[in-house]
């Protein structure tokens, strides 16, 4: 067992000890510790296993402290400042850890939430993103993915986005996507993945999806849609203007990047199922359009073997061409 482990068992042993000593001596709490919100908990939990922690407890556990930034949708960067907290991968530790199987979800007050693969928490697997400028950059260091207290050593504030709220960090200054950085953070839950996958897109660009960053995607948070069927059959994913936006030319990231001059001009969207069957939208049909979108989740659960792992339906779509079984985009530029 190795020295982090370690001090993780310690700490879980000493807020044992802690319940059920009730006339241990307080410790009064710094102005700058006060001011972050001493009601704050912080529910973690897995098949096996669930804890709560409190204010006292999260300030007890070992800590990452490293700068970090993000960038929002429309190209806005945040430049990166210090922030403190505890590792994703430590607070996963207390309920039984993480292996390749699982995924992490995190939970915010307001009902925003993400899902996190194992890669991400582990290897920092995240597109990153130049402080400066906002350009797609590499980064050969770690990144942590941190529930963070602190930012330039003060509290982060309830009014603000705290007194809890997740951070990607580097070891040194390094900017990633700002939906990864939840608000008000309440609950991280150890799930077990779900038979893993990848959607293909091909334009102007290339890009791979994976089933972890979809799902992500198709948060009502995020880009989320979702739509009842005349069936009473609610269907929830992602529109599919959105994905032929991130590969209709060079700009697969600021805004929503949909390029409405291109769509104009016209081109063919082919959608391909793993079998190879296929079908055909004109660009004027997807532009913009919310109503055309690929699910992935049918009454709030997987969909069935013969349309998994995504199905192109909705209002503006004609039934013969609710392909399932969809792995592969192709944007037919002009």
């Amino acid at each position: 067992m190795n020295k982090r482990a370690l001090s993780i068992l310690a700490i879980m042993l000493a807020l044992m000890l802690l319940a059920g000593c009730s006339n241990a001596p307080a410790t009064e709490p710094t102005p700058s510790e006060a001011a972050g919100n001493p009601e704050a908990t912080l529910t973690i939990k897995s098949a096996d296993s669930s804890i709560t922690l409190t204010w006292e407890d999260i300030k007890e556990l070992p800590t990452y402290e490293g700068p970090g930034g993000r960038i929002s949708s429309v190209g806005h960067v945040t430049p990166p400042t210090t922030f403190k907290g505890i590792t994703i991968e430590d607070l996963c530790n207390l309920v039984g850890g993480l292996s390749e199987e699982n995924s992490v979800q995190i939970m915010a007050k307001d009902g925003y939430g993400m899902t996190f693969s194992y890669d991400q928490i582990v290897s920092g697997d995240y597109d990153t993103y130049d402080p400066s400028d906002g350009e797609n950059k590499p980064f050969s260091g770690k990144l942590w993915t941190v529930v963070v207290y602190q930012e330039e050593g003060n509290p982060i504030s309830t009014e603000k986005d705290g007194p809890l709220r997740l951070a990607i960090l580097g070891t040194n200054k390094i900017v990633t996507d700002g939906h990864w950085w939840i608000k008000w953070v309440t609950s991280i839950e150890v799930k077990q993945s779900e038979e893993k996958w990848t959607l293909n897109l091909e334009g102007e660009m290339s890009e791979e999806i994976d089933s972890g960053s979809f799902e992500t995607c198709a948060a009502s948070s995020c880009h989320g849609n979702s739509w009842t069927d005349e069936e009473g059959q609610t269907w929830q994913g992602v529109p599919l203007w959105i994905l032929v936006g991130r590969v209709d030319d060079d700009n697969n990231h600021e805004g929503i990047a949909f390029n409405d001059t291109v769509a104009e001009a016209g081109y063919n969207i082919n959608l391909i199922a793993n079998d190879g069957y296929n079908i055909t939208l004109e660009s004027w049909q997807v532009a913009r359009n919310n109503e055309i979108f690929l699910a992935y989740l049918l009454n709030d659960e997987l969909l069935l073997e013969k349309y998994w792992p995504l199905r192109l339906v909705g209002l503006d779509l004609e039934k013969p061409n609710w392909i399932g079984t969809v792995e592969t985009i192709e944007v037919n530029m002009p």
